[in-house]
């Protein structure tokens, strides 16, 4: 069992910090600019103290965890106080462990590969979590801590963590706007979002069972240059998203010619 710091309060903090309670951990302390935050937070775990200081000398914690947008670590690293002894982890897909140069060979990331929204539970014993360290010593404590929690543990580089973000945010966030397009545009013609669950479903399941370019269906893999032209004639009230589908058209068609 570790006792862990937690600096932030937002989606990432909110599930981890119940996740790793739940697994025996102890969160000690909560920090949050805005105090009913961390207070809210608080009251979900056993016996941690809501607090506006990033001076921890005064710590139990073994590790502290940033959990903050990218934009706001280094102002956060900037302020932060902890013991010598104290593992120091940011949870950024995209930031570099240099980032955390000042703590020395007590720098490390603890990285999970989700997507994370307060009113949706997670699984963690199934998301992937990406750690990395600049001692043995750190990379002990965070495979620990890392494996009590899900069954899919990676040692990753910076360069390697900043790949893999890239790619998820093209299959996470980018297919969840291209859903949102979707529904917008049945939402005009007054039809339901859900006639296309099932072929969400369906793509995702076959894009998880095959390499997705086999699993490539549709007018541009087939080079349908009629179906296309009618899709672009009623997307013309639309011309954002018109050349979205333009784009996204040549893509697959450039992907599928070589």
């Amino acid at each position: 069992m570790y006792k862990i710091a937690l600096i932030g309060a937002g989606n990432v903090a909110w599930h981890l910090s119940r996740a790793l309670e739940m697994v025996g951990h102890r969160i000690t302390e909560v920090h949050s600019r805005q105090i009913a935050n961390a207070q809210l937070l608080v009251k979900q775990l056993y016996d941690a103290t809501p607090t506006q200081q990033l001076n921890l000398l005064d710590t139990e914690a073994d590790l502290v965890l940033i959990a903050v947008p990218d934009k706001a670590i280094s102002e956060v690293v900037e302020k932060l106080q902890v013991p010598a002894d104290v593992v120091v982890a940011h949870t950024s897909g995209t930031q570099s462990i240099d980032l955390l140069a000042k703590f020395g060979d007590k720098a490390a990331v603890f990285y999970p590969l989700q997507t994370f929204t307060k009113t949706k539970q997670v699984d963690f014993t199934q998301v992937p979590i990406c750690i990395e360290a600049k001692s043995e010593a750190a990379l002990d404590i965070l495979g620990d801590i890392a494996t009590s929690l899900s069954e899919e543990v990676y040692q990753l580089t910076s360069a390697q963590r900043q790949v893999l973000h890239l790619s998820a945010v093209v299959a996470c966030n980018f297919a969840n706007h291209l859903w949102a397009i979707s529904k917008e545009i049945l939402d005009q013609a007054d039809m339901d979002f859900d006639l296309l669950h099932p072929l969400i479903v369906e793509t995702t399941e076959k894009a998880l069972q095959m390499p997705p370019k086999d699993a490539q269906t549709g007018p541009a893999k087939r080079g349908d240059k009629e179906v296309i032209q009618k899709h672009l004639e009623l997307l013309k009230e639309m011309p954002h998203y018109q050349k979205i589908y333009q784009l996204l058209t040549e893509s697959i068609v450039s992907m599928h010619q070589a």
